[in-house]
């Protein structure tokens, strides 16, 4: 018998950890990351046990690149050897439920392109590819790197004065994305409150200011206790051109390694050409890819 059940204490997270985690051992999830999911508006955290056993995780959260749109973003986890006995759709099930009382209509997910189970089961549910996104690490303890700051340009930590100069930047960056679906940048303090959540790091976040504004930004947040992941990088449409994005990312390398961390990892489209040269001319190395599916809710 399948039951699916809320995570509602610290020991249904555990749970929720263990699970999730034996689904991807090489790409684990930290605690502090799901306790800053939580926080986030309309998640949904879930646990299916079959035969009283936990084999199957789920997730549904209103969708961050357009919180007032008709997605919902949702994660399905089921352990391999308990595949094809409906616990995926049992947990499809409850998120479309909650997934509807959102009033969304529709999910957005993220599998990864090795995943061919996920794959094959979403595309028989009626689940479209809209994008890929490439996953690149950086080890900085072999990183060799030198900040060129363009010639009149500044550099500054990205504190909460200059938070309103980096929103009207987002303001373009943000829509120029070439994502799996259109990115919203929504109102200034919804934003704000998104892109500077718990787990952001100001210290390895930086700001380009040329006579006073804000020409670019790039923000880091915390993975786990080795990791840190860059979480945007924008730069202002007039000021393209000109490695304001480079300078950015030179300047969060060096501090994160002064600042003894030991990897820095982030995630491109594939569309995203510029981003992705920046990338690789900073030594970024490739992990694998996620997979970027649209598809309806389930009845």
């Amino acid at each position: 018998m399948i039951a699916v059940r809320t995570v509602e204490n610290d020991a249904d997270i555990d749970t929720y950890l263990d699970v999730r985690n034996r689904v991807h051992p090489d790409l684990p999830m930290p605690r502090e990351a799901v306790l800053d999911q939580r926080g986030k508006p309309g998640n949904l955290d879930l646990i299916a046990d079959l035969g009283g056993v936990p084999v199957g995780v789920a997730t549904v959260v209103k969708f961050d690149g357009a919180p007032d749109g008709d997605l919902a973003f949702t994660a399905i986890r089921v352990l391999r050897e308990h595949r094809r006995k409906g616990v995926g759709t049992a947990l499809h099930r409850r998120v479309s439920e909650h997934a509807r009382s959102l009033a969304k209509g529709g999910f957005l997910v993220a599998v990864r392109g090795d995943d061919s189970d996920s794959l094959g089961y979403y595309d028989a549910r009626g689940f479209a590819e809209r994008g890929r996104m490439q996953d690149v690490v950086l080890e900085l303890a072999t990183a060799e790197i030198e900040v060129d700051v363009p010639a009149g340009l500044e550099l500054r930590p990205a504190t909460e004065e200059h938070d309103r100069g980096v929103y009207e930047v987002a303001l373009e960056a943000e829509a120029d994305i070439p994502a799996a679906t259109p990115i919203v940048t929504g109102a200034f303090e919804q934003w704000r409150d998104l892109l500077f959540s718990g787990l952001v790091l100001r210290d390895l976040s930086f700001v380009a200011v040329e006579d006073g504004r804000v020409l670019g930004y790039a923000i880091l947040g915390r993975h786990d206790e080795h990791t840190a992941q860059h979480w945007m990088t924008g730069v202002a449409r007039a000021a393209r051109g000109r490695g304001i994005a480079l300078a950015l990312k030179q300047a969060q390398i060096a501090a994160a390694k002064d600042a003894g961390w030991a990897f820095l990892n982030t995630q491109n489209d594939l569309g995203n050409a510029p981003m992705r040269r920046v990338n690789e001319k900073l030594g970024y190395e490739l992990r694998f890819e996620w997979v970027h599916l649209v598809g309806p809710l389930l009845d």
